[in-house]
């Protein structure tokens, strides 16, 4: 399961629709409201990394109010290295 973080900036005084609006998304499981540079974090839950972008692009992107994104997706490759550390 891939897992991915997505940094959104919204539109003034649209923080509330954008926030209904990422809860609807299929794959968000977790929305958390920032003070600061960035509105909000999502937590989003996929099969793959491909899937996560297309949530983004299809979906997060589209919520009214959203202006920019940033997504950051787990690296699967040094996750298996945890043990070793």
């Amino acid at each position: 399961m891939a897992k991915g973080y997505v940094l959104v900036n919204v539109e003034p005084g649209k923080e509330l629709e954008a926030l209904r609006g990422f809860k609807r998304v299929k794959g968000v499981k977790e929305v958390t409201p920032l003070l600061g540079d960035i509105d909000f974090l999502l937590f989003i839950e996929a099969k793959d990394t491909n899937i996560i972008a297309g949530i983004v692009i299809e979906h997060v992107r589209k919520v009214i109010g959203v202006v920019s994104t940033k997504t950051l997706v787990e690296d699967e490759f040094l996750k298996h290295f945890e043990d070793i550390c």
